[in-house]
């Protein structure tokens, strides 16, 4: 090999390796705290160029699409189901859907005004309400499979020194440096982490969350009923599923029933038996069943599911502080608002 050559070969691998060198210094180290859709889909989409981590609080993933164990009981006690609207929520999933872990429910759906029965609707393939399968919180845990995800983790403190954040769990152990941060949490959860000096803070601040109850029921007999699932408006219960007729659930009877809004916001700080105890004589006496004695009956509450005015934005962010929200509480707090958010979101820190 000539001199010329050789030069130039050493040129190349000089070359080679400084980009590599400037590639690996330019790779962001991003923290995600919540492993709800929100959280998973944003490090779903950004692993294959970022270092991702996400911290959860639960034992496990899920968020509010968590599927309740009671064994030999399951509860899809969060989102009962989801719809599609977009292409670009459809591509996100399309391998959920070819390995059948979403399928969609057809089911009886009945419409009531208080006790009345207004309605009862037949809900087939072409109304797109879609369920995880064999649960609901099978979604996430597919998303979350090549995801680097610390369970058993509250982050209560983050704290930016020198342009790097901090992470801080309830027993004050430091979970390293950070270049981003991003929220994956209600408005309020968020709230408590951030500061003033937050450009969104403000933003953030305005936010009012309305919550509900979640009443699971679980017996050995089978409910005997003409639908499978029901809308209640006027009553302090909204809706009422069997979760067994949902595609792939185990043949156990369970009844998942939501409060209404109006209801929860009145008793948040009651009690959760006092709770139970009223939303189970509410729920037998619109059933006319008897569910006092029933193998399992659990309740479960719901601090944050929907903002009472959702921003006009699809996230937060502040490029300055390198920190950022996004949820589905920005898009009318459904299944798919979840996966915009973060979408829209994964785009802004690309750019």
């Amino acid at each position: 090999m000539s001199w010329a050559g050789t030069i130039q070969k050493i040129f190349f691998f000089c070359e080679l390796y400084f980009f590599n060198r400037l590639e690996l210094e330019m790779t962001k180290n991003i923290a995600v705290i919540g492993a709800g859709l929100a959280g998973t889909t944003f490090a779903s989409l950004l692993k294959g160029n970022y270092d991702v981590k996400i911290f959860e609080k639960s034992k496990n993933v899920g968020g509010r699409m968590s599927t309740r164990k009671e064994t030999p009981f399951y509860f899809d006690h969060g989102a009962q189901f989801f719809k599609i609207d977009t292409i670009d929520f459809k591509n996100f999933l399309s391998d959920l859907f070819t390995q059948r872990i979403i399928k969609p429910w057809n089911f009886r759906l009945a419409y009531f005004e208080g006790q009345h029965l207004k309605k009862i609707k037949s809900i087939e393939d072409k109304d797109g309400f879609f369920v995880g399968v064999p649960n609901m919180d099978s979604i996430i845990k597919y998303l979350s499979k090549k995801c680097n995800v610390i369970l058993n983790t509250k982050i209560e403190r983050i704290v930016r020194k020198n342009g790097k954040w901090n992470l801080y769990d309830q027993n004050k152990k430091s979970y390293g440096l950070y270049d981003w941060v991003i929220l994956s949490l209600p408005a309020q959860q968020s709230l408590e982490l951030i500061s003033n000096k937050i450009s969104f803070y403000p933003l953030i601040e305005k936010i009012k969350m309305k919550g509900c109850f979640s009443l699971m029921v679980g017996m050995n007999k089978s409910f005997n009923l003409k639908y499978d699932a029901a809308l209640i408006e006027k009553e302090d219960i909204a809706w009422f599923a069997i979760n067994n007729s949902k595609p792939g659930r185990i043949n156990k009877n369970c009844l998942v029933i939501n409060s209404s809004y109006e209801y929860a916001s009145k008793n948040m700080n009651t009690s959760k038996e006092i709770v139970l105890k009223h939303l189970l004589r509410k729920s037998c006496k619109f059933l006319n069943y008897d569910l006092s004695k029933s193998n399992i009956i659990k309740i479960h509450q719901w601090k944050y599911v929907e903002a009472e005015c959702s921003p006009i934005e699809n996230f937060f962010i502040d490029h300055k502080e390198k920190i950022a929200v996004c949820g589905d509480w920005f898009i009318n707090s459904r299944v798919e608002g979840a996966f915009i958010s973060a979408n829209e979101l994964s785009k802004e820190i690309i750019k």
